[in-house]
């Protein structure tokens, strides 16, 4: 039986391991005034439309879910013939709409699979199941990492890797680190997000304080402020580090940046950070902020998740 694995394009994985690993990524649609681009999470792509699109206030932009047709056919034209069994991990149903296009599109592509399978002279069963991961960007990367694993080391019943990785998903936690507030304060409220009110903006905008965000099972609240977005990025990197230490994150950490990740590898704080995690032999992923994500915290946010052990 093939095994695949679906994220969305707001999943802040590297390239690279989503090459390797075979993941496919479901694209996420974006509006920079009258242009209309698809996020498809191409490192190179993302740098360009910040440098083009995102760091332009002034610019009317808006993420959108891909339509609900286009899910469908994307699976019904090219996965339904690929694997025998997709997990499809969603940006947090609280955040977007992923969640709940891809599950309109699961009834039609159940209905419609087989018909496609058998003229391929695919005889094997079809099964497919959507999850709400209850998260953003590195949250949703923890989650691709633990059900590749699970595929590749333990092979395990399709339903009990869908049940294993729901479980997983009450334990994902997420921080964030914003660099402008505007975004979070008038794009991500958009989306769902209120943890920014108007006097901790003001306050952030006149003194350089930046909230720390936590965000689990859906729900975000602010965790604690500090003057300056590298105070933040290394205060976040602490809390990893403790909750490290006492052995209460699993396998990896997933890490995103609003930009060129080599700015975040050229800080003091996670050169230490990543000297600790090797020696506590956690996998590290730091990647390029999908485009999708940053449209709502802006250029320059900084997020960290694990999963919480």
């Amino acid at each position: 039986m093939r095994t695949g694995v679906v994220i969305d394009a707001s999943c802040d994985l590297p390239r690279s391991f989503i090459e390797e690993h075979g993941i496919v990524v479901l694209p996420g649609l974006l509006e920079f005034g009258d242009k209309e681009v698809l996020d498809t999470r191409d490192a190179h792509e993302t740098l360009a439309m910040y440098r083009r699109y995102i760091a332009d206030r002034s610019l009317r932009s808006e993420s959108h879910a891909l339509e609900v047709e286009r899910i469908r056919d994307l699976f019904l034209d090219e996965l339904v013939l690929q694997y025998d069994r997709i997990l499809v991990l969603c940006v947090s149903s609280s955040r977007g709409r992923v969640f709940s296009h891809a599950t309109q599109a699961s009834y039609a592509i159940l209905q419609g699979y087989r018909e496609r399978r058998e003229a391929a002279g695919i005889e094997e069963s079809f099964a497919l199941r959507v999850l709400d991961t209850g998260s953003v960007g590195p949250g949703e990367a923890v989650l691709a990492h633990e059900a590749v694993r699970m595929i590749e080391t333990e092979r395990p019943p399709f339903e009990k890797l869908r049940r294993t990785i729901k479980d997983m998903t009450r334990r994902v936690v997420c921080m964030l680190v914003p660099n402008d507030l505007y975004y979070l304060r008038f794009r991500a409220s958009t989306k769902g997000e209120e943890s920014l009110g108007a006097p901790a903006y003001h306050l952030g905008r006149f003194l350089g304080i930046k909230p720390i965000l936590r965000m689990q099972q859906g729900e975000s609240q602010v965790a604690g402020y500090v003057r300056g977005f590298e105070r933040g990025v290394s205060r976040v990197l602490e809390k990893a580090r403790a909750a490290m230490s006492k052995g209460h994150i699993g396998s990896v950490v997933a890490m995103s940046f609003g930009g060129d990740p080599r700015l975040i590898r050229d800080l003091p704080a996670y050169q230490e950070f990543e000297a600790y995690a090797a020696i506590q032999r956690r996998e590290l992923h730091l990647s390029v902020m999908s485009a999708t994500l940053a449209v709502n915290v802006g250029p320059g946010a900084f997020s960290l998740a694990y999963l919480a052990g």
